[in-house]
């Protein structure tokens, strides 16, 4: 059985760019994702970098716990450094798939709408 997973778009060139997540958010793509993602964590977090951090989620079609523990982890990072971020477009398949974790307040509480 052949599988094919789509990786993360490339990682933004400055801090002011959005991370669009990519269409799976699984367990076969975190690892290939996190480096990404810590590479557009360090240009978002630099120094002098200021507001809301976007997270576009519109893509997502296909996610499991450990695609939704890389969100929170990101969540957690950014924390870290002062800094939060916001999801826009939450795809349906996102939300279901953070539903089924117990995570609904979570993901409300990232929204667009529930920061604006």
């Amino acid at each position: 059985m052949t599988e094919t997973h789509q990786a993360c778009a490339a990682v933004p060139a400055s801090a002011n760019t959005a991370l669009v997540l990519p269409a799976e958010l699984t367990i076969y793509t975190v690892g290939e994702l996190h480096p990404q993602w810590v590479t557009w964590l360090s240009e978002i977090a630099a120094p002098g970098a200021v507001g809301v951090a976007q997270v576009q989620a519109g893509a997502v079609d296909v996610v499991d716990a450990a695609g939704v523990q890389l969100l929170l982890s990101l969540q957690r990072a950014l924390a870290a450094k002062g800094r939060r971020y916001r999801i826009t477009g939450t795809s349906i398949a996102l939300a279901a798939g953070c539903a089924g974790l117990g995570l609904s307040g979570w993901l409300q509480a990232q929204s667009a709408e529930a920061i604006a």
